[in-house]
């Protein structure tokens, strides 16, 4: 007899022991009971629910990337918060947020950095840095593959944009504050 497959007494005992478990009564079909199929009972839909992040974990992951999104953050600090293993916190997290927790990084970085882009005259390197970004090659690189455009083309459009928007004054008002200044 094979160590691995149960005897009949043995299938008997299991299937009873989940009639008690899910309220089947089989006292009187057991010896039918080894070919009938197992119901199992109706779990709450919160315990049965697989490759979901709960909210408590969604907040401490979305908190923890923010706060260190100039720093290296690798996956098992991620899954540790989560109390899950790499593996299956990585498996949670790509169905969750549809990519995997190292390009939602990288992604959030590069926002970051168009952020910094428009708003900051700072050079590249130094944007480069402040997200987390090995040098100003490394931004460009990652920066187009993203965007689909460089960062210094990005930063032009968006000037061109915004000195297009300002109000344009008459040529009478630009006299009148310039005379104002030296007066």
């Amino acid at each position: 007899m094979n160590a691995y497959t149960p005897t009949k007494n043995l299938k008997i005992i299991a299937a009873a022991s989940l009639a008690i478990i899910s309220d089947i009564d089989l006292s009187a079909a057991v010896p039918a009971a080894t070919h009938a199929p197992i119901v199992l009972p109706d779990l709450p839909s919160e315990i049965v629910q697989r490759d979901l992040l709960l909210p408590w974990q969604r907040r401490k992951i979305m908190q923890f990337i923010e706060e260190h999104l100039t720093e290296t953050i690798k996956v098992e600090e991620l899954a540790a918060l989560t109390k899950l293993s790499k593996t299956y916190f990585s498996r949670v997290f790509k169905s969750v947020y549809e990519e995997s927790p190292y390009n939602y990084v990288l992604r959030r970085r590069m926002e970051l950095a168009r952020e910094l882009i428009v708003e900051t005259d700072a050079p590249l390197s130094e944007i480069a840095l402040d997200c987390g970004m090995a040098d100003q090659a490394h931004l460009c690189k990652t920066f187009r593959k993203i965007f689909g455009t460089t960062p210094n083309y990005w930063r032009r459009s968006s000037q061109a944009v915004n000195r297009a928007s300002e109000p344009r004054r008459s040529h009478t008002s630009r006299q009148e504050t310039s005379s104002a200044r030296f007066n």
